[in-house]
């Protein structure tokens, strides 16, 4: 499938933060407006007001606001049929249904609704409620089937239905893209002192059937009552913006939320038409449309908390409301992402280095950036917020006062990586501000335009590459900007590495394939987007407790094997893999604790060697170069030619499903089909098991090993699937002849066997 390139490497750009190589989402003054509030105190009852809001106490403040208090951790408990919970959590959205539905109908439409509402009885700090509805929610990356985000309605199938005070609807976010889970509440904090219409949060612990999920980020919805208080009117035209943007491209894509009967996008086209116009005539008709007062103050916030995710920087995670005969006033939503410092790069749709001080890739951002006058404006109102909001004394205080409710309420492992995380939004908040302004002086950058990278692709040839990346990375809402090469040689030859990335973390089933005697890998994986919107890169999987700085690991000697890829453009997975057949790690830093820096060069040799799931060649097996197995994720592992007191072979299942050897036949033989017999019925092996047949000419007619002999295995319909052939000497007498390394390497004679497990050296 092909969608056009510039659109889809700035989606990809926004998706792919969590589906490669299994590197998971998840879901606004006038012109004479009073400045910025300067108190950063605790949320409060919004103001029905235009002018920033000075956030404190408030005593009066409606009942169902308690809800949302900051010093209330709420208690929340699910009673869920558990077929219908199971239907929930794993209900997911691939990066590959994404483009497959811009295939089928463009940017025409939002992306489709994919979760569905389950009855439930929900308690919350005491209040039960019955038939309450309860689905999962997030775009990709936030996605989870162990901790789905969750949106909970309690008047969904009973009519008026809520707890006391009126409040009907929660919205529960599981914070997997953010270790710290203080990014949320404290950006829109900032949000709200910096003068935006901002959703307040807090925190509950949630669990379903008795399981505790561990902490929540409880989030307020734009719902009436928001709407209410911050417009003092409910009428309007309320949006979102989904990978959405004011151009004829993407202008499909935004969802109504409110007056959703009546077909009249009328406002949503103005805005697109005026930003068509290229006069000043265009600027005035904008203008006339959106506050563009307010929005400076939206976009600068966006930009003052790093939240690459937002509108400004990738077209995702906002909301927009227009009184009737008003303009459109912009609110933030999804700043899980935020309070990243600018060396950890975030996509930017391939720009390289983007300047801290400004995010401009979206029409309206672009469009006022790149007007003289409007940049002024853009950058006192940047100032402005500075000096009023970012008060770094208070920040800080607000962080320890988040963390240390995480460090009483979630779960022990939530709660220890929290506590390393919580390290960069401090330093963030430290730097923030001298980053910026430096950025500013002696005058404004220029936005850059977004550049074309390439990465390594699969095929065969040599690799190097030097680079530097923390531990769990690879668990960063983008992992495309995570960490820093440093140089990448192809074949010998410089290759561009801007919009490239490097992390590392935890191996994910699809890598640990690669190095199945290792249960717990590590991998180190290096990725770039192309401009045809392919995804390549390379992956190295590792035993952790090999990650030792100063330590060089080899290919074939150690616990380390990987390869290059590639994933095609609307693919999730990659097509195409080309192993390392030779290569060395030479580790500068290494540690698997949160954060810890992992650094080094590696060299290899790639392709001509084992596909995807670890299978190499019939020929580097022995058998006939011209016949090529059927990988079925089935491998001959070992042989003994001379086993004591039998002798044996081990075959090794590196697929994800059990394999029933009912459906297979083998043979001393692979050119004699009448010496093929059929394994015992009833015969499974499991995903990632070894498992050890001894031979006797009794128990299998006519069926013995010799020491120059071969090995195969068919399907019953004669298809080949694996084999092995060797010469005399290579099996003898208290030897084995096996995969070295395990499963993805060549066949070596092993002077210990090692039948029912991994190959050793």
């Amino acid at each position: 499938m092909r969608v056009r390139t510039h659109r889809q490497r700035r989606l990809a750009a926004a998706l792919l933060a969590t589906t490669i190589i299994a590197a998971g989402c998840t879901g606004a003054a006038d012109d004479d407006a009073a400045p910025p509030a300067t108190t950063l105190g605790p949320a409060a009852a919004p103001s029905t007001t235009a002018a920033p809001a000075v956030l404190t106490d408030d005593d009066e403040a409606p009942q169902r606001d308690v809800y949302l208090a900051l010093d209330r951790v709420l208690d929340v408990s699910i009673e869920i049929a558990h077929t219908d919970w199971d239907t929930l959590r794993h209900q997911t959205r691939t990066l590959a249904d994404v483009f497959a539905e811009i295939e089928e109908y463009g940017l025409s439409r939002p992306f489709a609704d994919i979760y569905t509402w389950f009855g439930a009885k929900v308690t919350v700090d005491g209040q039960t409620r019955a038939d309450v509805g309860v689905r999962k929610k997030g775009f990709v990356g936030s996605q989870s089937s162990t901790k789905p985000s969750l949106k909970l309605r309690f008047d969904k199938y009973t009519d008026g239905q809520s707890l006391s005070g009126g409040m009907n609807r929660m919205t529960l976010n599981n914070s997997v893209q953010d270790l710290s889970m203080v990014n949320t509440c404290l950006s829109y904090r900032v949000f709200a002192a910096a003068g935006n219409p901002a959703p307040r949060c807090n925190f509950a612990n949630v669990s379903v059937n008795g399981a505790d999920l561990g902490l929540y980020v409880h989030v307020e919805e734009f719902k009436a009552p928001f709407l209410s208080s911050h417009f003092g009117n409910v009428e309007g035209n309320l949006y979102e913006g989904t990978v959405s943007d004011f151009t004829p491209e993407f202008r499909g894509t935004f969802e109504k939320k409110t007056n959703e009967d009546a077909d009249d996008w009328s406002d949503i086209d103005a805005v697109v038409g005026a930003l068509r116009d290229s006069s000043d005539a265009g600027l005035e008709a904008l203008g006339e449309i959106v506050d563009l007062d307010r929005f400076l103050s939206f976009w600068a916030t966006e930009v003052l908390v790093g939240h690459w995710d937002g509108y400004a920087g990738d077209r995702n995670n906002y909301w927009f409301y227009r009184e009737p005969d008003g303009r459109f006033v912009f609110m933030p939503w999804g700043t899980d992402g935020t309070f990243h410092l600018q060396d950890d790069p975030n996509p930017f749709d391939n720009i390289s280095d983007p300047p801290p001080s400004v995010l401009a890739l979206t029409a309206i951002p672009n469009r006022l950036y790149n007007h003289p006058d409007w940049r002024a404006k853009y950058v006192a109102r940047l100032t402005e917020i500075l000096d009023a909001v970012w008060d770094e004394t208070e920040l800080l205080a607000a962080v320890d006062e988040m963390a240390a409710i995480v460090q009483q309420h979630a779960l022990p492992e939530e709660a220890m990586a929290a506590a390393a995380d919580t390290e960069r939004v401090r330093t963030f908040i430290l730097k923030r501000k001298a980053e910026i302004l430096a950025d500013l002086s002696p005058t404004p950058p220029d936005w850059p335009e977004p550049q074309v990278s390439a990465g390594p692709s699969a095929g065969s040839g040599t690799l190097e590459i030097t680079f530097e990346t923390t531990w769990g990375s690879n668990l960063s809402p983008n992992p495309l900007g995570q960490g820093t090469i440093h140089s990448l040689l192809l074949n010998g030859a410089p290759e561009p590495i801007q919009g490239m990335g490097v992390f590392a973390g935890d191996a994910n089933p699809d890598e640990r394939v690669l190095l199945p005697g290792v249960e717990a890998a590590a991998s180190i994986v290096v990725a770039g987007l192309d401009d045809d919107g392919s995804v390549n890169g390379m992956s190295l999987v590792i035993d952790p407790r090999l990650l030792v700085a100063g330590r060089t690991l080899v290919i074939g000697v150690d616990a380390i094997a990987g390869g290059t890829w590639s994933i095609p453009p609307g693919a999730s997975a990659p097509d195409s893999f080309s192993p390392f057949t030779e290569g060395a790690l030479e580790l500068s830093s290494g540690q698997t604790t949160p954060g810890a820096a992992i650094s080094g060069a590696f060299s290899g040799v790639y392709g001509s060697a084992p596909s995807l799931s670890g299978r190499d060649g019939a020929d580097a097996q022995g058998a006939d170069p011209s016949t090529t197995p059927l990988d079925v994720g089935l491998f001959i592992n070992e042989v003994a030619a001379k086993g004591d007191p039998l002798d044996w072979f081990e075959l090794h299942n590196a697929s994800r499903v059990p394999i029933a050897l009912d459906g297979f036949e083998m043979a001393d033989s692979l050119t004699d089909a009448e010496k093929r017999v059929p394994f015992p019925a009833g015969t499974i092996i499991r995903p990632g098991a070894y498992m050890q047949f001894s031979l006797d000419s009794d128990g299998w007619p006519g069926f013995a090993l010799g020491s120059d002999e071969e090995l195969g295995i068919w399907l019953l319909d004669g298809t080949l699937v694996a084999s092995v052939d060797w010469d005399e000497g290579q099996s003898g007498a208290d030897q084995s002849y096996a995969r070295v390394p395990d499963v993805t390497g060549r066949f070596e004679t092993v002077e210990t066997p090692t039948p029912g497990a991994a190959n050793q050296l």
